[in-house]
């Protein structure tokens, strides 16, 4: 499955024709988070020949370039008067995201 910004608009629940996307920005957390998908799995779970990833890779990359896209600081908290909010944060793997990692996953020999 080819992994496109408007992939990442859509699981954030964004109108991908909407104003004030950056897609050239979502293209680069994608770049990003197919990286470090590939090492994690040293290119397992990656077509051989397109470079394409499966389906459940896809979507691995997906929510980690969604989270990193909405939050590009890192922040903890935002705090604007008396409102506060907790964005997502990418701080490594989720567990679902491991869970689909690790079938693709190459161990050290």
């Amino acid at each position: 499955m080819l992994v496109l910004p408007v992939d990442v608009l859509t699981w954030l629940g964004i109108t991908p024709a909407g104003p004030g996307q950056d897609l050239d920005q979502i293209e680069a957390h994608l770049v990003t988070a197919t990286a470090m998908v590939k090492a994690y799995t040293r290119d397992g779970g990656f077509d051989t020949v397109t470079g394409e990833p499966a389906d459940d890779i896809a979507a691995v990359i997906i929510s980690c370039a969604a989270r990193s896209y909405r939050n590009p600081s890192v922040d903890r908290t935002q705090t604007v008067g008396p409102f506060q909010t907790t964005p997502g944060t990418f701080g490594g793997w989720t567990l679902p995201e491991l869970a689909v990692l690790h079938r693709y996953r190459v161990r050290a020999q």
